[in-house]
């Protein structure tokens, strides 16, 4: 492919400044924009139907790499833009990630409501709810498993934040997949669940049933997971309709988040897809 003349790169340090600017939840909501690096990202979000206000593109990196050029004619022909950085500028930003070669800007997406969310899915359904997860690693991949495990959706309550570039890099793409909804507190987050009959179950480290020998009704479920060191708050987790536990050796305080919510989601959709006694 003929390589395409790049728009003016001489403005590549405005949107330098914007994408270090999406590193803080203030900044993103303040641009209105989130970031992603790496080309296979930047491919996972426009074959999902995501479009890019900006894209920032190695000058050196595109030099060796000609086959980069039909990603930035993908790009345009989506209606995005795309400019040359210098390589030392995007690394960086990027801490030295090579994948940071390639980054992109785009557009901060308003997502459903809660309501919405829980609304629209058929029933029986699976949903994840993370409240005050605040390892953004955490958060991508917990929507990476999400998405594996078959839920409808994820919901991030308080401090929980799925745009933070890190939680994009670690979603490896599922971010662009997976509907979101964005709850500020749990303050009447049960009562949301409850009024479209969706079972909740809260996840704590001990004290639970056994999550392979509890017992809920069939029909749409909602697992909770909750701070990586604190757990769920005392009102969700006393409040919910199920708790549940995953039994640990003697040794260990508790399963990491990821790990738990895998766990936890195998089992609910092992019973939607054996068709098993939902009564334990």
């Amino acid at each position: 492919m003929q390589p395409a003349a790049p728009r003016s790169s001489s403005d590549h340090s405005k949107v330098l400044e914007d994408l270090r600017r999406t590193a803080t939840a203030r900044g993103r909501a303040r641009l209105g924009a989130f970031s992603l690096e790496g080309r296979r990202l930047l491919e996972r979000a426009l074959r999902a139907g995501w479009v890019p206000r900006e894209v920032l593109v190695g000058a050196a990196l595109r030099r060796e790499a000609p086959e980069l050029e039909s990603l930035l004619a993908g790009v345009e022909s989506a209606g995005g833009r795309w400019r040359e950085a210098p390589d030392a500028a995007l690394l960086e930003l990027a801490e030295g990630r090579r994948s940071g070669l390639i980054a992109a800007l785009l557009p901060l997406p308003a997502g459903p409501s809660l309501a919405e969310l829980l609304g629209a899915a058929r029933v029986p359904a699976v949903f994840l709810v993370m409240v005050d997860v605040v390892e953004p690693g955490n958060v991508g991949a917990l929507i990476r498993t999400a998405l594996a495990s078959g839920a409808a959706g994820a919901v991030c309550v308080g401090a929980t934040d799925a745009f933070h570039p890190k939680a994009i890099r670690t979603s490896l793409g599922s971010s662009f997949k997976l509907p979101i909804a964005r709850a500020s507190s749990s303050e009447g987050l049960l009562e949301a669940l409850r009024s479209t009959a969706i079972h909740s179950l809260a996840t704590v480290a001990r004290g639970g049933t056994s999550v392979d020998r509890a017992s809920w009704p069939r029909g749409s479920v909602a697992l909770i997971v909750g701070n990586e060191g604190a757990g769920l708050p005392d009102r969700v987790r006393d409040a919910a309709d199920s708790r549940v536990t995953i039994d640990l050796s003697q040794e260990a305080d508790s399963f990491c988040v990821n790990a738990a919510a895998a766990v936890c989601l195998y089992e609910v959709q092992r019973r939607f897809r054996f068709a098993l006694d939902f009564k334990g």
